[in-house]
């Protein structure tokens, strides 16, 4: 149930960072809808079709798709008066914390379901970005093929700190928070400084 509660929020997150961007005036109300929808289970529902489960994960428990999309509609309703508080600001802390929260726990269950190291990396990675890539190319926003900043590095980053801590026989519990504070600390301080690749690991 906690597990369940943590995936809730940052579904909640994902859907709103989506909704209430600027780049949405004008836009009808189901294409809002769909954008929210997409950003917040878009990752989830890739990472579960390469994976080939018997069922994706909002199609197995519902409420996940109805989170997002009850979240989408608040967001579509309430945006003008989000932007005026600055909730975008908001915003940036709640993606920060979906995708600390959304790779880790990826990364966990693959873990403790005997994936290899890479594959649970993967897949955490996809779970927490894809949405938030395919959500900047239908808004039309740089995504993060499209510029230098630091956007899945923290995660590939905290994942591998998670494995590396599973395979030292860390607590899970303890390893869990650790990456996850990891990804959220790192993210924050890339925004906050505007970090971006070196020169000499961008391709010329």
């Amino acid at each position: 149930m906690f597990v369940h509660s943590i995936e809730i929020i940052c579904i909640i997150a994902f859907a709103l960072s989506a909704v209430i961007s600027e780049t949405n005036r004008g836009k009808d109300i189901i294409s809002v809808l769909v954008l929210g929808w997409v950003t917040a289970l878009g990752g989830g529902t890739v990472r579960d079709v390469i994976l080939s489960t018997n069922q994706v994960f909002w199609i197995k428990d519902p409420s996940y798709f109805w989170t997002a999309l009850l979240a989408s509609i608040f967001g579509f309703f309430f945006a003008p008066y989000l932007r005026k508080i600055r909730a975008e600001r908001l915003i940036v802390i709640l993606d920060a914390i979906g995708i600390s929260m959304f790779s880790v726990l990826v990364t966990k269950n693959m873990i403790a379901q005997d994936y290899a190291a890479y594959v649970a990396i993967t897949m955490g990675m996809i779970t927490a970005i894809f949405g938030g890539v395919v959500r900047d190319i239908i808004a039309s926003r740089p995504t993060m093929f499209n510029n230098t900043e630091f956007y899945a590095t923290p995660v590939i980053i905290g994942c591998s700190l998670y494995v590396v801590m599973a395979r030292c026989d860390v607590n899970s519990e303890i390893a869990t928070l650790i990456s996850i504070a990891f990804i959220f600390i790192l993210r924050m301080y890339i925004v906050i400084k505007k970090k971006t690749f070196p020169h000499y690991l961008i391709l010329k």
